[in-house]
């Protein structure tokens, strides 16, 4: 899967995610009856285009 140190490089924030992170977000999304429709990017703004 690589070296972890050249994946978090190409990251703009630096680093990986963290579980908490990931569980912070998809509590948001769970919690909030109103919200519809969204995409979530968990990402730390690295896009493939």
């Amino acid at each position: 899967v690589g070296d972890r140190a050249a994946r978090e490089r190409m990251i703009p924030m630096g680093r990986l995610g963290t579980v908490e992170e990931t569980a912070e977000a998809v509590m948001l999304l769970v919690r909030n009856g109103y919200m519809t429709g969204q995409t979530v990017h968990l990402n730390g703004g690295l896009y493939f285009t």
